[in-house]
């Protein structure tokens, strides 16, 4: 049973990882967030929890929007569709 700990340890340590290199918004600015936040202090794990939350956040408020200007008959978002979609997601 340690055995499959340490091979999911190792798994989930890979996963952050990865989450690190292909993320698309830096991590120092999502720490900066945490900070100004009330964070005295936020770990790597942490961080790159954060960062992945922010980006599946974004994303989908990104694609909320999307459908917004789609259904009102245009290409591009404009704020008005970001705020919609802030409020349903």
């Amino acid at each position: 049973m340690a055995y499959f700990r340490k091979i999911y340890k190792y798994i989930k340590i890979l996963c952050y990882i990865e989450v690190i290199k292909v993320a698309d918004l830096p991590i120092a600015a999502v720490i900066r967030i945490a900070k100004k936040s009330g964070a005295e202090r936020v770990g790597s794990d942490a961080a790159a929890s954060l960062l992945a939350e922010a980006e599946r956040y974004i994303a989908q408020l990104a694609r909320e929007s999307n459908k917004l200007a789609m259904h009102a008959g245009r290409k591009t978002i404009k704020e008005e569709d970001v705020y919609l979609a802030a409020k349903s997601v």
